[in-house]
């Protein structure tokens, strides 16, 4: 995907944002009300389901954390560890749409 469309993502999730923090915000709800729940993933390499997000444990400091399951297990590891496996196009755009404001943040 090209940057102008996930500036354009970017841009629809956080128009009315006046500082960071809010930004931040915008787009983690919008993530969880656009990435389909569940959805299978990989992080560092292992095959896990990624089944929401995790609002108490994410901040504009650590980023958006994403609940994972593996084995009946769950745990919770940072979105941008998370390598979605055949998503939806949907869910694959905005993923890639919270990576590239990660990068942009610095």
């Amino acid at each position: 995907m090209d940057n102008a469309k996930l500036d354009a993502l970017i841009e629809e999730a956080t128009a009315a944002c006046y500082d960071e923090e809010e930004a931040f915000w915008a787009l983690f709800s919008t993530l969880l009300g656009r990435i389909s729940y569940p959805l299978e993933a990989r992080v560092r390499g292992e095959t896990v389901t990624l089944v929401g997000l995790d609002e108490p444990g994410s901040d504009l400091q650590k980023g958006v954390m994403a609940r994972i399951q593996k084995g009946g297990q769950e745990s919770t590891v940072a979105l941008a560890d998370v390598e979605a496996v055949s998503p939806d196009p949907a869910s694959g755009d905005w993923l890639a749409a919270y990576r590239y404001w990660l990068g942009k943040r610095g």
